[in-house]
This record gives structure tokens, sequence and C-alpha cells, in this order.
């Protein structure tokens, strides 16, 4: 929890470190990491806790109960999301107060569009227990996914300047829309066309990855 809590405040400040001397640089990167990786220890510590909950047979305990399986996901997107607010509003009071982050947006958007980013970590971190049995495949399975979605985020280069394939495989990175949403916010102070069209998608992509799982993920193995 200590990790989950400081880990993106420490990010920031390395960031701001790495950039001291280029503030446009900064005010560009540092907004993304700002607002898009609360996805990342989401992930990361959703899909252990889910794979672990299962191999104790603690998940299975809870589906023998008359809980809705609708329950079982809200809460694991609430045991998330509460930590997630002390972390982005640690994160955001840092990087917009002591390091200076400079955007069109106001900092109580990139809030929300932080813990929105926080519950598509938590789904894709469920969705991705599917292909793993025990932590030691999940940790080779999250390293083989982590580093190529992240190219394709588009949080170093645009999709659209991406070769022809990459940037046909961007469009199921959703990552790369939450880049979307937050470029919007660097340039405007409200939200645009292009930013709903992309907070759509990644609203879509939860509702998709959480409707697979329910019938994957939150499945009974026994009678």
């Amino acid at each position: 929890m200590f990790l989950f809590t400081l880990s993106p405040t420490f990010v920031m400040i390395l960031l701001k470190g790495m950039m001291h001397n280029n503030p446009a640089a900064f005010n560009k990167y540092g907004l993304i990491v700002a607002g898009l990786f609360p996805t990342a220890p989401a992930f990361l510590f959703a899909a252990f806790a889910i794979t672990r909950d299962r191999n104790t047979r603690t998940l299975e305990h809870l589906l023998s109960t008359p809980v809705a399986k609708l329950d079982v996901i809200i809460g694991y997107i609430i045991a998330f999301t509460l930590p997630a607010i002390v972390q982005v509003s640690l994160s955001l009071s840092v990087t917009f107060g002591l390091l200076g982050l400079n955007i069109a947006g106001q900092w109580w958007q990139i809030g929300l569009l932080a813990l929105v980013n926080c519950i598509l970590g938590v789904a894709i971190g469920l969705f991705v227990t599917n292909f793993a049995r025990n932590e030691f495949q999940l940790t080779k399975i999250l390293a083989m996914t982590g580093v190529p979605h992240l190219m394709l985020s588009g949080f170093f280069r645009p999709p659209d300047r991406m070769p022809g394939w990459m940037a046909f495989f961007a469009h199921f990175a959703p990552w790369r829309y939450g880049v979307g949403l937050l470029a919007e916010f660097q340039r405007h102070a409200s939200p645009t066309s292009a930013a709903w069209f992309n907070l759509g998608v990644i609203i879509f992509i939860v509702l998709l990855l959480f409707s697979i799982s329910a019938f994957t993920v939150l499945d009974r193995r026994t009678a």
C-alpha cells in the first residue's frame, strides 16, 4: 500500500529532475504521467491480488455465497479506488504545487481522469488473470504486455506518426485513449469532442473487460 500510494509522486519528482531545463516537455509528459500512471499500480496490484484470491480459494468461497458477480467487481473497484484517491491527491498536490506543472485544464479534471484510469487498471488486471494460473506466470505476462502497450500508447510518439502496422495495433491499446484524452486537456481548458470520444472509448473498454471477466475469472470452478 505504501508503494501503491507514493509511486506516482516519486515518478513525477524524477521526471521533473530529468526535464528541469525543459518546462514545455515537463508540461507535456508530466501531465500524461500524472493522469495515466495510476493505471499501472492498479493494474499490477489488482492482477496479483485476484490471482492470489483465486489460488487460495477465497474467490471461490465468495462466489459460493449469494453475492452477485457485479458485487465482487464493485468490491475490487472500491478496494483500489479508495487508496487511489489518496494516491492521486498526493501526486497532484506535488505536481501542480511544488513541481509547477502548467496546463490549460484544471487540476481536478486531471484528478478525475486519473481515477478513471485507475478503474481501467483494475479492469485490465482482472482480465489478464485469465491467462495466468499463478503469480510466476502472471509476472511473465505483465512483462510481455506492459512494455509493448506503453510503446503503442502514444506516450513516446503520436499514433498518426507511427508506421502503419504500429498505428493499427495502437487502436487496441487502452492507454492510447488515456494519453489522447490527457493531451486534450493540455491544450484546452474544457472538454473537446476528441476528449469526450477518448473518454467514451475508455468507459467502453472498462465495461467490456469487466463483462468478459465476469464470465471467465469470476466463474465458479467447482459445484
